[in-house]
This record gives structure tokens, C-alpha cells and sequence, in this order.
């Protein structure tokens, strides 16, 4: 095997492919490293011979010099004589032809004469004509050495590797003879052809260079076979000077004899493949012997065969003849000197074949690479959208000389967005350049019949092939369409006049999909969850939106409601989703006034959407519906959306949420008592509210005495002035209240004149409303000794016990943390004095008594107590006041803190 030629850049990149943390498939690929190949020193010298040789002539050796090395290099040749029989020699090139004969009009080449450059695998054919003593007797031998020796010890500034064979000797050996000595050359009518070509004419000349004549009535006095190297076939068209007439016709491979009379000529043929000659053709001819001096010539045509890996074909005949004059060629005789050896070198014909292999399914068996017809496309049905698509495609050298491959691709119809990638046969490794000319390649392919390597691919013609992996990164944002191809060049790098195309075809791009359900998760083909795989299921499956809602959540106004929401990927490839909302199908993010949408993980964490869900998994999460606080009684349609940006996938799911107000009625306030004079009139202040965002009609207003003679008048608060005066009119009914709306009226309750001292008359209320019926009792007290009590209140921002603003039965607004102090003022308003006066109150809900010691609490009456109360506590305060004697009055303060 050649060794990789000097200077040659080794190049290799790692490629790896993973899954991340989030189930994606990805690849990369390590940095490139170079390993320059380093020159090395090798040759050969071929052969040892031994030849006779007559006193006084010549004798011609034939030598081959070979730089089997890495490098162009050059040569030295040196002739070590002996001391006896050889007296010289001289060296002549035999290149032009290469026959065995020293070409007379080149120089000759002495020990100074620089032999080449010569390039890895060339060769320098040459003879040596030594000069034989004439003082010599016969029985002599001595022999000669001729000796190559490289001169590349630097090349390009690099020291070169001494690991090969830097020079080799042959030895060359004449025995000296007073016999006849035939000497035979080989000659061929061209040096180089195609494959597959011919005829060319092979001719070997002998002539009897020794002293005697040998019997030219002996009929094997000279026996020449010729084994002709595998590839190249013997054709016939035998033609022999002595005769002068040929023995047989072109393409007649048969044996045949010849004559002049007097000197005969036989020869036997075998024909590959046969008995005796499996792979190789040969000829062997029997002819009479020649007088001394005399020379004759045997042709016959060759042809080159058909699939024949461009390489040197090396030819040489072996003869042997009569040495001994005895009359016959001996069994010792037979077979003894080859002749000179004959290059032909077969020309490269470079071709390729790119493919889908047409190999058995699922294996690389049975390939078929010499079809550019049936397996044109290499065929993908479908893919998912953003998914790695990868095309196997068969790079075939279908040339008879080892070859690499550019590989390029060209017109690619896929969509805008889709990368390429070359990787080798493992579909990790980049495919990368290893013949120097930076583009990707197959490395070197060796030709038809000679061994594929191990990563390589073998069909059942002997083709050797390699696997290209083009990867094909499909862009997220694409389904639908197709097909889709790009075509697959490669280009010889020995002659880029040859390629082939191969069509990579993907079908279409299968449109990812997501299923966004309520409560459970879709169920797939490889996950079972029975509650959600089917429309009937109530729960969203499938795409939406739906007509009608799929979950309807019920929530009081100023609530918030909770949906369980499961986005389930439902595609091939790992994708993420942003989440939308609506109150249409589909205005993202747009829904009445005062409503709001919050998404939530299931740490209760506000997200705007999930990651990256792998396929046939799914991520839970929450939309929180928060309607306002003055929302009717309505049903609201949400739609709710999980979209990807990447993939632009998306499922809508129809959702409903009702508010209901049932839960909120007319409130009334509030229950009163006073105590009034006989035949005295009480006057009760009350507000009517409507807790609910709905409007009330028709509300019926009815009073009931439970004394007789004590009577009852409703009044509406018609000037809005919070007090009755002739303004306002009197009501049994309000016509209309608005959601959240009040309205102010008065209870006239007047007494007797008879009526007894101490007497309690009840008023009942009954309001009639959609919601039910609500009343409220005043109680109305016939007594001497009348208290009336007025609370008041004002702001206290710093909470230092001390009112910031004037005190006011109007209302006021706090915020938390802020402080209210309210004043408790009791009144006698009748004619005696009211004993053990209590003025009683208690910390409201949301707040808490705010005690500064000396400050707040605080009762006006001398003598007067309040019961303990601490900073921060809640419950009921109490002020003792003693006796108020009519027209006084008595006040308690006390502070509250409004809780965070």
C-alpha cells in the first residue's frame, strides 16, 4: 500500500449529538485539528539477475527504480565492479520505450548524474551494459552491484523520515560461456491505455549474443512463456520474422505453429479463467535455436479488459534455452532469465453514482450502486415542524481508480429558514476536507473490485461506496407544503468534469399541535387518561374553541375564581407556550372593564407562560378570573389561549364565569329607640341599601304599631338634606334602587297624648325585595327622663390620640394603619334627671382600640369611669357617667387603629 503522500493535511472534527435539559435534540461539533504528514524516504530497486556472457562482449541487465516514499525525491546510481570477468559497464536510460534496450539517444548516466525527481510511485527503468574481460575463460563468473541511493534528506525545509529504505543494491552476476547465450527484450506498441482498450501489440526480440551456433534443426531450441498480467488478455495475431508470415489472426486466442522450411515455431495458449490459468492468460512458445549473431521477433496482440482499476500493469516473459548446445532445451534449462519488465498503465476513467443505495431495507445488503435510474431519491414521508431530518445518501465510485468526492448541495426548495449540515456515515462526525481543496468529501473511495475499507460500503457489483449524511434543520415557525428537496452533487477531485446528483425529497412538514383541556391532561396514543381523550368529556379536548363553555365558574363581584388548565404537547418535537386570554374569540388580552386574567404556576407563582414541554407531556396551571367588585349579574365567556411562538401552534378553550349577586340583598339601618314625652313625636333616621350590583324595583315599605293608639309615617329624604323637613315626601314604596345604591328616609312615630308613663311602643319595618323580606324595629319609649346619644368621628393620620380635622357625623376615609377617634356624646333631652347613665361602644371589625394613657380614652363626666381597655385590644368599651340632669350631656372619646 502507497503511503499517504507528504504534506498532506489530516484534518479531523468530533461531532457529538445530546438531549438537553428540556428534551430538544441537538448536535455539536468539536474545533478542527490538522496533522501534517512528514516526509519519508522509500524505494525499490529491482532485480537481482544473473546472466552469460561470451569473452570479450556484453551483457544486459535491466533494472527498475521506484520511489515507493511519500515524497518527490532523487537518486544517485553507483556500479560496484568486480575484480575479475567484469572489466565495465555503462547505464542508459530505458524509458522511452521501457523494452530493455538502453535508449542510444539519452545521455548516459554516470555516478554524478542526478537521477528524477521522481514523484511517489514513478519509476525510472534503466539497463546496464557490462563489458566482459576478454582474458576471461569459460566457467567464469564474478558479478557487479549497482546501488540507488536517495538524496532527500531535507524537502521543503523538513528533515525527512530515514524510516524507509533510503537505498538498495542489486547484484547482477555473469558466468562466462562459449556457447550460444540468448538474450531476450520485451516491447509493447503503447505504455498506457483505457480500460477498457486495445489491441496492442506485444513483440519480444531474442538474438543468440554467445559465440556458437545453435541447431536450427532442433525444434525447442528456445521456449519464451509469457504469463500476462490479470486484466490484460491475449487477442491473437501471432506473427514470427522467421517465417515472416503471421501464425494467427487477430481475436483467434488459439495455439498455432509457423516454418520457414527449415526453422519451426510452436505455441500453446490458455485463457483465463481455465484450467491452469485461472485469473491470468498465457502464451508459450517453442522455437529452433539461432545461429550466433542472428535475432528474430515474436508479436502477438493484447487487449486490455473491461472493469480494470487504473494501475501499472507489469509484464515480463521468462525463457530458457539450449545453454548447453546439447540439441534440446533441458528440464534445467527452462524457465531460467526473465526479460526486461514492461509498465502499461491503465488510464483512470472516473465516474460516480449517487443514490439512495438501493440497498434491503433497514440494512446496507444487496446495494445496488451502479443505478443513476430507480434509487434517485432518497424519500422522508413527513417531519415536524423545527425537527432534524436526515438523508442517507450512497456516494458510489464507479471509475476504475481510487477517487474522492466533493459533496456540495444545490437548488434547495425547502422552506426559508432550513439549515444544512454535512455528517459522515455515523451521522454525528462533520463530514470535512481531506484532500486540501476546502470542501466537504467522501475521502478516498477505492475503485471497482479492489478491497472497500471497513466504514465503507460494498454493493453487489464490487463497488465500493460511503454513507453522506445531509442533515436538514427544518425552520419552528413552517408546517404544511411540500414536497420539499435539495439536490446532492458529487464531484470527482480528480476530475471535476464528473459528478452525479442525488435528490433528497422530504414529503411535507407535519404541523405540530398542542391541546389545552381543563382538569386533566389530554390523553394520546401513549398515554391513557380516560377522563379527557374524547370531546364528550366535557374538558376541552381537541382543538378548540368550542361553542359553549367548557367550565363555568361561579364567583361573587370583587372575587376571584380559579381555572386548572393542562397544556398538553401533543407533537413530535419539544415546544414552549406563551399563554393569552380574551373575552372574544380571539382579541388577546381584551376583557370588560374592571375584569382581569392572572396565570399561575402550580407554585401559585405569576408566569406568562411555560418553558418547554416535551412530547406526549404536559404542565399544569392556573388562570386566576378576578371580576370587579360593581360587576352585574352576568355570564362572562373567557377564552384561553396556549400558543408557541416558535412553532406559532396554538389551541383556544371556551371557558365561562358567572357572577351572581343572589348572595346580596337590601340592607337596612338601623335598629333605634328613643324616648319621647306623651303625645310626643319620634323622629327615625334609616338608610336602605342595596348590597347588590343589580337594581331593585318596586320595594314595598310597611309600618307596624304593636300599641294602640301610637301611629307611624314613612318619609323619603326628598331634599337630601338628612333631616325631615316639609321637603320630603311621604312613601309606602321606593320605585326603583340602583346596584350599590342607598337612599335615606324617616320613621314618624307619634304618641298619644294619654299615653302612660313608661309605655314602649315597637314600629315594624317590613321591606319587600326579590332577595326576601328584611325589617327593623324602633323602639319608641313614653317617659319623663329622655336621653338622646350622637356619635361623631374625625381622622387621627399619626394615631397621637389627636383629632386632625373637626368631629362629624359625615363620612370619612382611613387608610390601614391610620387612626379614627370617635366621640359619644349623651343627652338629657327630658324634664328629670337620668340616673346611671352607661354610654357603650366597641372597637369595629378591621380595628383595634388605640389606648395613648392620658389622652384617649377620655370621659367628660367628673367621676365618671371607662372600663380597662389596652393598645391593640378589641371588644366592647364602657363609660360610667353618672347622673345627667336635664340639658346636659356627657361625652366619651375613644381611639380605633385600622388594621393592615
Amino acid at each position: 500500500m502507497a503511503l499517504t503522500d507528504s504534506g498532506t493535511v489530516i484534518k479531523n472534527q468530533a461531532g457529538a449529538t445530546y438531549r438537553d435539559s428540556a428534551g430538544i435534540d441537538r448536535s455539536t461539533t468539536s474545533n478542527l485539528v490538522e496533522t501534517l504528514v512528514q516526509p519519508v524516504v522509500a524505494m525499490t530497486l529491482t532485480t537481482d539477475q544473473s546472466k552469460r556472457g561470451a569473452p570479450d562482449g556484453q551483457v544486459t541487465f535491466t533494472h527498475v527504480l521506484t520511489n515507493t516514499g511519500n515524497v518527490t525525491d532523487t537518486y544517485l546510481l553507483d556500479i560496484g565492479y568486480p575484480a575479475t570477468v567484469i572489466s565495465g559497464g555503462t547505464i542508459y536510460p530505458d524509458m522511452n520505450p521501457k523494452d530493455g534496450v538502453a535508449d542510444a539517444a539519452d545521455a548516459i548516466v554516470s555516478g554524478t548524474t542526478i537521477i528524477g525527481p521522481l514523484a511517489p510511485n514513478e519509476t525510472f527503468s534503466f539497463v546496464i551494459v557490462a563489458d566482459i574481460d576478454a582474458a576471461v575463460t569459460s566457467g567464469d563468473t564474478d558479478s557487479l552491484t549497482i546501488t540507488a541511493t536517495s538524496q532527500g534528506a531535507v524537502v521543503d525545509g523538513l528533515p525527512v523520515d530515514s524510516s524507509g529504505v533510503s537505498s538498495q543494491t542489486n547484484t547482477d552476476t555473469v558466468t562466462v560461456t562459449n556457447l550460444p547465450i540468448i538474450e531476450m527484450t520485451k516491447a509493447m506498441s503503447a505504455d498506457n491505455g483505457a480500460s477498457p482498450s486495445g489491441p496492442y501489440v506485444v513483440t519480444f526480440t531474442y538474438t543468440n549474443v554467445g559465440v556458437s551456433n545453435m541447431d536450427v534443426a532442433n525444434t525447442n531450441g528456445v521456449i519464451l512463456k509469457d504469463i500476462l498480467p490479470e486484466g490484460m488478455k491475449f487477442n491473437g495475431a501471432v506473427n514470427w520474422s522467421v517465417s515472416g508470415t503471421e501464425l494467427t489472426v487477430s481475436g483467434n486466442t488459439g495455439a498455432g505453429s509457423g516454418t520457414d522450411g527449415s526453422a519451426d515455431l510452436n505455441f500453446t495458449t490458455c485463457i483465463a479463467p481455465n484450467t491452469g490459468c485461472t485469473l491470468q492468460d498465457e502464451v508459450e512458445f517453442t522455437m529452433d535455436g539461432l545461429d550466433s549473431g542472428a535475432s528474430a521477433t515474436i508479436s502477438f496482440e493484447v487487449m486490455i479488459a473491461t472493469g480494470i482499476t487504473s494501475a501499472t500493469l507489469n509484464n515480463q516473459g521468462i525463457y530458457g534455452y539450449d545453454a548447453d548446445n546439447s540439441g534440446q532445451v533441458d528440464a534445467g534449462e527452462k524457465e531460467t532469465t526473465n526479460t526486461n519488465i514492461v509498465p502499461f498503465r491503465i488510464n483512470p476513467n472516473y465516474g460516480v453514482i449517487a443514490n439512495n443505495g438501493g440497498c434491503d431495507v433497514g440494512t446496507d445488503d444487496n446495494c445496488d450502486g451502479s443505478n443513476d435510474i430507480d434509487h434517485e431519491v432518497v424519500s422522508v414521508a413527513t417531519a415536524k415542524q423545527g425537527e432534524r431530518v436526515a438523508f442517507t445518501n450512497y456516494i458510489w465510485n464507479t471509475g476504475n481508480a481510487e477517487d474522492t468526492f466533493n459533496i456540495s448541495y444545490e437548488t434547495s426548495r425547502f422552506p426559508t429558514g432550513t439549515s444544512f449540515f454535512l455528517y459522515k456515515s455515523d451521522g454525528i462526525t462533520p463530514l470535512i476536507d481531506t484532500d486540501g481543496d476546502y470542501q466537504p468529501d467522501t475521502g478516498i473511495i477505492p475503485a471497482q473490485g479492489e478491497a472497500c475499507r471497513a466504514y465503507q460500503v460494498t454493493d453487489a457489483n464490487g463497488y465500493c461506496g460511503y454513507k453522506v449524511i445531509l442533515i436538514a434543520t427544518l425552520p419552528p415557525n413552517i408546517a404544511g407544503g411540500g414536497p420539499y428537496d435539495v439536490i446532492k452533487r458529487a464531484t470527482s477531485s480528480n476530475d471535476t468534469a464528473v459528478s452525479n446528483t442525488v435528490k433528497d425529497e422530504l414529503g411535507t412538514i407535519e404541523a405540530s399541535t398542542v391541546d389545552l383541556t381543563n382538569n386533566y391532561r389530554a390523553g394520546t396514543a401513549t398515554t391513557l387518561e380516560t377522563n379527557c381523550d374524547d370531546v364528550g368529556d366535557n374538558c376541552g379536548f381537541g382543538p378548540g374553541a368550542e361553542t359553549n363553555p367548557v367550565t363555568t365558574n361561579i364567583v361573587i363581584p370583587g372575587e376571584t375564581t380559579r381555572f386548572t388548565l393542562y397544556v398538553t404537547n401533543t407533537s413530535g418535537v419539544p415546544d414552549s407556550y406563551q399563554f393569552e386570554y380574551s373575552s372574544t374569540d380571539f382579541n388577546s388580552g381584551v376583557l370588560p372593564t374592571g375584569w382581569a386574567v392572572e396565570f399561575k404556576n402550580s407554585d401559585d407563582v405569576v408566569i406568562s407562560g411555560v418553558p418547554v414541554v416535551t412530547p406526549d407531556e404536559t404542565a399544569v396551571f392556573y388562570a386566576d378570573v378576578t371580576v370587579p367588585e360593581t360587576a352585574t349579574t352576568t355570564t362572562q365567556s373567557i377564552y384561553f389561549k396556549a400558543v408557541s411562538a416558535t412553532t406559532g401552534v396554538s389551541d383556544i378553550k371556551h371557558d365561562a364565569v358567572t357572577v351572581d349577586n343572589s348572595g346580596f340583598c337590601v340592607g337596612l339601618v338601623s335598629d333605634s329607640s328613643l324616648t319621647i314625652a306623651a303625645g310626643g313625636v319620634a323622629i327615625y333616621k334609616h338608610k336602605i341599601s342595596n348590597t347588590s350590583n343589580d337594581p331593585i324595583t318596586n320595594i314595598n315599605l310597611v309600618t307596624i304599631n304593636n300599641v294602640d293608639g301610637f301611629t307611624s309615617i314613612i318619609y323619603e329624604d326628598t331634599d337630601n338634606d338628612l333631616e325631615l323637613s316639609s321637603g320630603d315626601t311621604l312613601i309606602t314604596s321606593i320605585a326603583a334602587l340602583a346596584g350599590k345604591a342607598s337612599q335615606i328616609f324617616f320613621i314618624k312615630v307619634l304618641s298619644p297624648p294619654n299615653a302612660p308613663e313608661g309605655i314602649t311602643n315597637i314600629t315594624t319595618l317590613t321591606a319587600t325585595v326579590p332577595c326576601g323580606t328584611i325589617t327593623l324595629t324602633d323602639s319608641t319609649t313614653v317617659s319623663s327622663t329622655n336621653m338622646t346619644i350622637t356619635k361623631t368621628q374625625a381622622i387621627d393620620v399619626g394615631c397621637d390620640g389627636t383629632a386632625d380635622n373637626p368631629f362629624s357625623t359625615t363620612n370619612i376615609l382611613a387608610k390601614p394603619d391610620e387612626c379614627v377617634i370617635y366621640q359619644l356624646e349623651a343627652k338629657n333631652i327630658g324634664v328629670k334627671n337620668a340616673k346611671n347613665v352607661e354610654i357603650s361602644d366597641a372597637a369595629p371589625a378591621f380595628t383595634s382600640f388605640r389606648v395613648i394613657p392620658g389622652t384617649i380614652p377620655d370621659i367628660s363626666a367628673v367621676g365618671g369611669t371607662i372600663t380597662p381597655i389596652t393598645d391593640g385590644s378589641q371588644g366592647a368599651i364602657v363609660g360610667n357617667v353618672g347622673t345627667v340632669i336635664p340639658g346636659d350631656s356627657e361625652i366619651l372619646t375613644f381611639g380605633i387603629k385600622i388594621e393592615r
